[in-house]
């Protein structure tokens, strides 16, 4: 986890360590310095320790390497005109990976949408065997949920359709038999006159009811044909409209998809991941974050990502210039991606180990809380 301290000139900063941290790093804020030497000193056990000498025009940035653990009592004064800023990290209690931690929560979250996904399936898979299934026209069972209720409704419904059908054929093939019979009781009980006779009647009888069935179907065929191009000419239209509709919409998702990208002072550049929609950040105000901290190659060098967050006071130097910049307009719920150069980070010296010298860095920061 980061840490920063600011010490202003002729000022005394005492304090008991409540956690143990590690200084990596004492800059000289060239905007408020002139070119005499700045003096950092460090009080412990009653005793003064000279940490480093920094000047504008030659030494502006000193890397430390210095440990203090919970408990200790100290204090840091500066003597000069300028402010210093001192950096560094927490310590952790224990030695935990955390990548490791983040692995395990990123599977924790996936979990949950598996199950999810497997549960859906398998409503489907029940749903379309469900459809499969042939029941009974007549013996139909309601003994389930409602959702079966529905189902068997439907079922019943086509069923009811097919059975109307069955039954209108079966009617038409009873009425054709009873002709057939009653025709062929008739043609026996005639004598064989009447037979010559009724045979051309019955001829031209069909002959009339092909012609009316001809001409009846060649209006239909006419019929299908008009009514079968307005159909297409509506389909294309439909079609077309949806077409157009379609690309609007994939248009304004890509431009609303796309992240928005500026540069701001100092070559910082700022990409907007998600637009909060609550308390703005302002220079002066309380601020708590949770970021992840990544060189230009994809390494990761801090992160703090649970809790209350990294709290500082923004605009007031606490932390580097390149975070006063880019979390600055920030609203509760948004996300950014911080580009920051050197020059507004740790600059040529870098903060070994971990940050080597003009290093550009990389910050996804999510703002939480704004006090």
């Amino acid at each position: 986890m980061f840490w920063g301290l600011i010490l202003e000139s002729n000022k005394r900063y005492t304090q008991t360590v409540d956690k143990s941290f590690h200084v990596s790093m004492a800059s000289l804020d060239l905007t408020k310095a002139d070119d005499n030497l700045v003096n950092v000193t460090l009080c412990y056990d009653n005793r003064n320790y000279l940490l480093c000498s920094l000047k504008k025009s030659t030494t502006w940035q000193v890397p430390l390497d210095l440990n203090f653990q919970e408990g200790t009592k100290i204090a840091f004064t500066c003597n000069g005109n300028g402010h210093v800023h001192l950096t560094g990290y927490l310590i952790p209690d224990e030695d935990l990976d955390l990548e490791d931690l983040e692995e395990e929560e990123e599977e924790d979250e996936e979990a949950p949408q598996l199950v999810d996904k497997q549960s859906k399936r398998k409503a489907i898979d029940s749903l379309k065997n469900e459809k499969k299934v042939k029941r009974p026209k007549q013996e139909i069972e309601v003994e389930s949920s409602d959702e079966d209720i529905e189902l068997d409704g439907i079922n019943e419904e086509s069923d009811s359709d097919d059975s109307e059908e069955e039954v209108d054929q079966t009617i038409l093939h009873e009425e054709e038999d009873s002709e057939d019979e009653d025709g062929e009781d008739e043609e026996e009980e005639e004598e064989e006159e009447e037979k010559k006779v009724a045979k051309p009647q019955q001829k031209e009888k069909k002959n009339k009811q092909q012609q009316q069935q001809e001409q009846q179907k060649k209006k239909e065929d006419k019929k299908k044909l008009v009514n079968g191009k307005e159909v297409k000419q509506e389909q294309q239209n439909k079609q077309q409209k949806k077409s157009k509709g379609e690309k609007q919409q994939s248009n304004d998702q890509n431009a609303q998809s796309e992240p928005k990208k500026r540069v701001v002072e100092g070559g910082v550049q700022i990409e907007e991941l998600k637009v909060g929609n609550s308390i703005p950040a302002k220079s002066g105000k309380f601020v708590s974050v949770y970021y992840v901290g990544r060189l230009t190659n994809g390494k990761k060098f801090d992160s703090t990502t649970q809790g209350e967050g990294f709290k500082f006071r923004l605009g007031k130097g606490e932390v580097i210039k390149g975070w006063d910049i880019g979390i600055a307009g920030m609203k509760v719920g948004g996300k950014r991606r911080i580009t920051i150069p050197p020059a507004m980070a740790y600059g040529a010296r870098g903060s070994p180990p971990v940050i080597p010298g003009n290093s550009t860095l990389v910050f996804e920061v999510e703002l939480r809380n704004v006090h």
